[in-house]
């Protein structure tokens, strides 16, 4: 696989080329964004590790060049040294996979950007999508979203304009760190019309309310109660928190009356969760791959006609908001 390494420091452009190289990888080097562009202009690429300060062009314009004029994009890896949580999340807003800080060390780069890789090109687990239906049906919609990559400004949107309801109860899962999820829900709540809460074991499931999955545990809705369960499973699609166990347990509980919302994103996640709630009868809806930061996860449940509605990004929120009363009313 070839990977394009930018960073003006030369000592640590050559570290981190010869590490890439020791392991197998094909390395193109820029002193700068604008070289970084030069090359991706004539060589596809797998992967970008890119620093984050650099003369020119810097590595959050350069993350904003690929996203917009590279397809498919390449997996992207920001390295600085500048490692507060803030910087973190600005990069990772900025559109990038993942965020090393300085020092690189060797195993640390190799492994995360071999995750990112498996993410990205991981093929789709054949699932049995069997769902047995009940005759009983909670008297809400569980409204389930996910996202990845990009995922934060574009969850933010949708939240932003989801309309206060008791006739529905929403969860999402993005994929980031603990610390981050935590500073996200707080954001949330800065934008949405209903009370948005951190989902923890125990957590009673109330309709009008919206539940963030924190990071480093799956979120799943206990199929006996009307709660949340946060489970320490192994990484599903590479991730944890990931979106199919928490799609499968709500396809299991509220069964057609189940929305499926997949954002933008990098890899399968969420597929797999989405083929449940089809199964079960509930609606998916897929964001337009042509709004999306990084399309994959969205393009995955369409190339699977599994969607039911395919929305750009500023449509998705209305088209919840018309679809909970629907599904409310021709459940099953």
């Amino acid at each position: 696989m070839k990977v394009l390494v930018a960073e003006d420091n030369v000592p640590s452009r050559l570290l981190t080329a010869r590490i890439l190289k020791k392991k197998g990888y094909e390395v193109f080097e820029a002193v700068d964004g604008l070289k970084a562009v030069d090359i991706l202009k004539v060589n596809k690429v797998d992967a970008v590790v890119t620093d984050w300060m650099m003369p020119g062009m810097d590595g959050l314009e350069l993350i904003q060049y690929i996203r917009g004029n590279i397809k498919p994009a390449p997996v992207i890896i920001v390295l600085t040294a500048i490692a507060s949580d803030q910087a973190q999340e600005q990069v990772v807003n900025a559109g990038a996979d993942d965020f090393i800080a300085k020092p690189v060390f060797g195993q640390e780069l190799c492994s995360r950007l071999e995750t990112c890789l498996l993410r990205q090109n991981s093929p789709i687990n054949k699932a049995n999508y069997r769902i047995s239906k009940t005759g009983i049906l909670p008297k809400f919609v569980a409204v389930c979203i996910a996202a990845s990559t990009g995922g934060p400004p574009a969850v933010a949107e949708v939240v932003s304009k989801l309309n206060a309801t008791d006739k529905a109860a929403f969860f999402i899962i993005m994929h980031g760190p603990k610390w981050m999820l935590e500073t996200f829900s707080e954001r949330l709540s800065s934008l949405a019309q209903m009370p948005v809460s951190l989902a923890s074991t125990g957590l009673q499931i109330k309709p009008g309310n919206i539940y963030l999955a924190p990071g480093d545990q799956h979120t799943v809705i206990d199929p006996l109660k009307m709660e949340l369960l946060l489970v320490d499973d192994p990484p599903e699609n590479f991730v944890r928190p990931s979106a199919d166990p928490l799609f499968r347990s709500a396809a299991g509980k509220f069964q057609s009356r189940t929305i499926g919302i997949v954002l933008t994103g990098m890899g399968r996640d969420a597929t797999v969760g989405c083929g449940y709630i089809a199964a079960a009868g509930g609606r998916v809806i897929a964001q337009d791959p042509a709004t999306a930061v990084l399309p994959s996860m969205p393009e995955s449940i369409i190339n699977l006609r599994i969607a039911d509605t395919v929305a750009p990004l500023s449509l998705v929120a209305s088209t919840i908001n018309k679809m909970i009363p629907e599904v409310l009313s021709n459940a099953w």
